[in-house]
């Protein structure tokens, strides 16, 4: 029976290790963008993200299903795109104003919807 224990035991602390390793991403680009054909792109001044908040936003921002993220997400005329490595694959991505997310993969299909809200936004100053 002890044998039994430890070796659950020893595949949940695997298993807990790789799902933790999804959490392992890096930066390998970032721009800022601004559409300045709008009206309200003067709100974009103050949207400013290093590259450590980047990996920070998407740590903590919750995954959403493209119904949630029709529903919750508030798209600015300003975001952060680029690449992000995670889980040793390449991926784009972009980070509008407002606390909406997209990781994109190889053929731009959205991978992971990701909505930045109460816990996730008291974390930068001038995301959400």
């Amino acid at each position: 029976m002890i044998h039994k224990t430890l070796y659950l035991i020893t595949i949940f602390i695997l298993a807990s290790c790789t799902l933790s390793n999804e959490s392992d991403i890096k930066i390998l680009s970032a721009k800022k963008v601004v559409d300045l054909t709008n009206s309200s792109s003067g709100i974009c001044d103050d949207f400013q993200l290093q590259e450590s908040e980047i990996v920070s936003f998407f740590q903590l921002a919750e995954e959403v299903s493209n119904i949630e993220e029709h529903q919750k997400s508030l798209i600015l005329p300003c975001k952060y795109e680029g690449k992000l490595a995670m889980n040793k694959k390449t991926y784009s991505y972009e980070i509008f104003a407002g606390g909406t997310g997209y990781i994109y993969d190889k053929n731009g299909w959205v991978f992971k919807n990701l909505i930045c809200s109460n816990n996730c936004c008291s974390k930068f100053s001038n995301l959400c």
